[in-house]
């Protein structure tokens, strides 16, 4: 038994076009969103507006600047809490970074295991963040 009303939504679906600006697509080393492009440059991540020719924001992640450039592409005004995601990621990040530094140097067993724990908070943190920026992309 399949539903009628099922039947009818997917022959919409299908029948109807869809607007190519919600796909990104990469280009060189830029990813078009809409009329927003992301761009590599020097480790960092920047968001364009292609039709006023203006950068929109410099991110830490490249996950951040999707999620930037389709709340944009989208209209919604969620910039502030996705570059403030951003700067997150960025501080526990580069706590990684040094902890992992720490831990292969150090040869104090005390300091190891202080360390460890706060790697794993780090690490966890960072995804904790990145998962919420996916909610921007995604959703």
């Amino acid at each position: 038994m399949i539903d009628e009303k099922l039947i009818k939504d997917l022959e919409e679906l299908l029948n109807h076009s869809i607007d190519p600006s919600l796909f990104p697509y990469q280009k060189g080393n830029s990813i078009r969103i809409g009329k927003y492009v992301v761009r590599t440059s020097k480790g960092k991540f920047k968001v364009f507006d292609c039709e006023s020719n203006i950068m929109i924001a410099e991110t830490f992640c490249k996950t951040s600047a999707v999620a930037l450039a389709r709340s944009l592409n989208k209209g919604c005004s969620s910039q502030r809490s996705i570059l403030d995601l951003d700067k997150t990621i960025q501080k526990w990040y580069n706590d990684c970074v040094f902890y992992r530094y720490t831990l292969s140097k150090t040869k104090d067993n005390i300091k190891r295991a202080v360390v460890e724990t706060r790697y794993d908070i780090a690490r966890d943190q960072t995804d904790r963040a990145r998962k919420q920026l996916d909610k921007y992309i995604y959703f």
